[in-house]
């Protein structure tokens, strides 16, 4: 094959590529269109939900969103021995027993001899197993087995190998994945949670108990979120949306007893990409550290204006920022809306408003076209740059009333301009943020609720399970039967087929 033939097997190729990310990108955005539909009906029936675990005289104002709290130990009196009480030995479990399940060794005969074992002991445990829409206690008798002849020389015995992830414990991996759901999907607070398991089972679960099973599960499955983010920071477009909200920790070490307020941060893949959410939980808004994980990233980041972006982009001139328009339309919107009708029309805002809509009619003409990245660019460079021509116009040769609102718009699209301009040259990105913020509202919505995080740990542990949970949702995957499969399988199969977004999960795991 000689150049020119390379040349146009390489542009067939591409040209191929970009017509499968197009079709990525149109069922991408259908789908999180139907989401967005069915999460406005969420919000406005979440807190109705809520009410079912909350009586009625309880206000649902200042809970804690988590989670795992500190343990405080009381002090021991002096000369009085402490006598420590099981879990849960109140409560007659063999009441509750709706099944019974025997565990047996995989050996049935006898490794020295060859002869048949015959039973040994017994042990009995129960577990809480979670059924749709209901819980139930399940009597596990794991039994041990031993060889009549050659025990009584080697004293062997086989026990059957314990699959479970919270061994001794009566976590199953239904009821992990229940609390999960309850927990960070419908947001039921963990006190509200603990009284509708009494209430169900007549079962003492505290929410520490319920705290402790989430930190446990948050571990188990977070190589599955580092896998995520590191196929996100790999992403095919070369994209990621990103924007952060606040959260407020209650129980902060003394060096940070001051400090107000901490941050979630949301990176979000474009619709060209497997869609992925990532949460990830920091104690300030240093990007030194919130964004360590980008630092090494090739792609582009659009955001909003926080200046941590800005500096992550000079340390790494690999990142390329774009600034979101959505954000600038808003300040001009602002405006437009507070002037008095004869006034608009002839205003500076008004007509940097109109030339920003007109940025978004074209974008949208695209869309409904479904044109290719590479059609994307030339058709924004011709229909486009004589538009941002003239805002860049008004924006650099006018002069405002000093400190006026308009000022304060102008001023702010003026600073971050360059980066406002970064879409024209690569048609995998979007000129607004929409896709992260969208992303970020299921957190606030939560935060909204129950106000603050009990510990910098337990708000570690919510985004780790927050990012598997709306991963999952975002690509139309059951939340507790897509937790309750991961359990089932993280100890022998490859994590890349765990990922919410594998095309190796079963049909069955899938929304209806």
């Amino acid at each position: 094959m000689n150049l020119k033939e390379a040349l146009k097997e390489l542009n067939r190729l591409k040209k191929e590529n970009e017509a499968q990310a197009v079709m990525i990108f149109k069922l991408n955005a259908q789908l999180n269109e139907a989401l967005a539909a069915n999460q406005s009906l969420v919000q406005k029936h979440q807190i109705e939900r809520i009410k079912t675990f909350t009586p009625k005289a309880e206000r649902l104002d200042a809970v804690m969103i988590n989670e795992t709290e500190h343990v405080i130990k009381k002090n021991k009196t002096k000369g009085i021995r402490q006598v420590r009480k099981k879990n849960f030995e109140g409560f007659d479990f063999e009441k509750h027993v709706t099944d019974v399940r025997y565990e047996k060794p995989d050996e049935t005969n006898c490794s020295t001899c060859g002869k048949d074992l015959i039973k040994a002991s017994s042990k009995i445990r129960y577990l809480v197993e979670a059924v749709p829409a209901s819980l139930k206690v399940t009597k596990i008798i794991k039994e041990s087995c031993k060889c009549l002849d050659c025990n009584k020389q080697d004293n062997r015995l086989y026990y059957p190998v314990s699959t479970s992830l919270f061994p001794g414990s009566l976590m199953s991996h239904s009821f992990a994945a229940y609390i999960a759901y309850h927990k960070y999907e419908l947001g039921i607070p963990f006190h509200h949670l603990s009284r509708h398991i009494k209430e169900v089972l007549n079962l003492d679960m505290s929410k520490q108990n319920l705290a402790n099973a989430m930190a446990k599960l948050s571990n188990i499955i977070k190589p599955v979120y580092e896998a995520m983010k590191k196929d996100l920071l790999n992403n095919t477009a070369g994209v990621i949306h990103a924007d952060e909200t606040t959260l407020v920790v209650s129980k902060k070490p003394d060096a940070d007893i001051d400090r107000k307020y901490s941050y979630v941060y949301v990176y979000q893949s474009s619709y060209y990409d497997k869609q992925v959410s990532i949460y990830d939980f920091h104690e300030t808004r240093s990007i030194g550290q919130t964004a360590k994980w980008l630092e090494n990233y090739e792609g582009v980041i659009v955001c909003d204006d926080y200046k941590g972006y800005t500096k992550l982009s000079k340390e790494n001139p690999k990142i390329k920022l774009q600034r979101c328009w959505a954000h600038v339309r808003r300040r001009f919107m602002d405006i437009v809306k507070a002037l008095k009708a004869d006034e608009r029309k002839n205003s500076y805002a008004h007509k940097i408003l109109e030339l920003i809509k007109e940025l978004f009619y074209f974008e949208s003409i695209y869309k409904r076209e479904e044109r290719t990245p590479s059609e994307i660019v030339d058709l924004r460079n011709k229909d486009q740059q004589p538009i941002l021509d003239k805002l860049e116009d008004l924006l650099f040769n006018h002069t405002y009333k000093p400190n006026s609102a308009i000022e304060g718009a102008v001023n702010y699209a003026k600073n971050i301009w360059s980066d406002l301009n970064t879409y024209l040259s690569n048609g995998y990105v979007e000129i607004s943020n929409n896709i992260a913020e969208r992303a970020v509202r299921p957190f606030v919505i939560n935060r909204k609720v129950f106000m603050t995080s009990g510990s910098y740990d337990g708000a570690r542990y919510t985004t780790v399970l927050f990012s598997m949970i709306r991963t999952a949702i975002i690509n139309n995957i059951n939340v507790s039967k897509y937790l309750e499969y991961v359990l089932d399988n993280i100890k022998d199969t490859p994590i890349n087929e765990l990922l919410p977004y594998s095309d190796k999960l079963p049909e069955s795991l899938k929304n209806i």
